[in-house]
């Protein structure tokens, strides 16, 4: 008998040992990097354990509006039940969501700061997304223009780079990760005189977005034929019969 509970004594302490004391949240973000008014939303995140998790909704103010929750997350992670975000949100503004687990409480929680705007609710990001100035090009047709868009925060990552649909329309490309933009105008680009063309370099990241403008003069392509002036022509003047002058003679 002594053995079996000297034995029970180390297998219990064992379980101290493995399991944490604590099984605290340690990060949050929303599932999707929005959700619209039609939608409903969750979140997830990583805890140090597998205890229910709890995510508490309220204003900047600290006005309750809403919980939702992960009763039975997996060992180190969670995803809320989703809830329909016009069943929380009834206005515009910007919201704290709080996670956390009983032995955690919600003071030591992980706070997410989010908004609800337009219909959408996303995450208010702390950074400004901004693309450097881009100069302007000048290239012939069937050359090759290039160059490659960037950020002024070079610490915001997955950034995803696009283009105005004018550009895509007449061949350009731009990498959507490194931000490099080709063009090789044709011939059909050219005129008989320079001819601009204005881009949109797009740059996107969660729900922010910033443009900048180019404009790529194509050069002139063609010379314009030299119109031959008409060549005047004096009509040559008409030959007349000189009239008979002389009297008839009198009877």
């Amino acid at each position: 008998m002594l053995t079996k509970l000297v034995g029970f004594s180390v297998f219990s302490l064992l379980l101290v040992m493995i399991t944490p004391a604590f099984a605290d949240v340690t990060s949050l973000k929303k599932k999707k990097s929005f959700y619209t008014e039609i939608e409903s939303m969750s979140f997830t995140g990583k805890q140090d354990g597998k205890e229910s998790v709890f995510v508490i909704i309220e204003t900047s103010g600290g006005k309750y509006m809403e919980m939702i929750a992960d009763p039975a997350p997996d060992n180190g992670s969670f995803l809320t039940i989703p809830k329909s975000v016009e069943s929380i949100f009834d206005r515009e503004g910007t919201y704290n969501a709080i996670a956390f687990t009983d032995s955690q409480g919600k003071d030591n929680g992980v706070l997410l700061e989010i908004q609800y705007e337009d219909g959408k609710v996303s995450v208010v990001e702390d950074f400004v997304l901004a693309l450097k100035p881009i100069p302007d090009e000048s290239i012939e047709v069937e050359k090759t223009v290039t160059f490659t868009a960037s950020i002024t925060d070079k610490s915001i990552k997955d950034v995803v780079f696009s283009l105005s649909k004018n550009a895509i329309d007449v061949g350009a490309t731009i990498d959507s990760k490194s931000g490099k933009f080709v063009w090789t105008p044709t011939k059909s680009h050219g005129n008989i005189q320079d001819v601009y063309y204005s881009f949109d370099i797009i740059a996107t990241k969660g729900v922010q977005e910033d443009k900048e403008n180019v404009t790529i003069t194509v050069k002139q392509a063609f010379v314009e034929p030299e119109k031959e002036e008409p060549k005047e022509t004096t009509p040559e003047p008409k030959q007349t019969e000189p009239k008979d002058t002389t009297p008839e003679p009198l009877e």
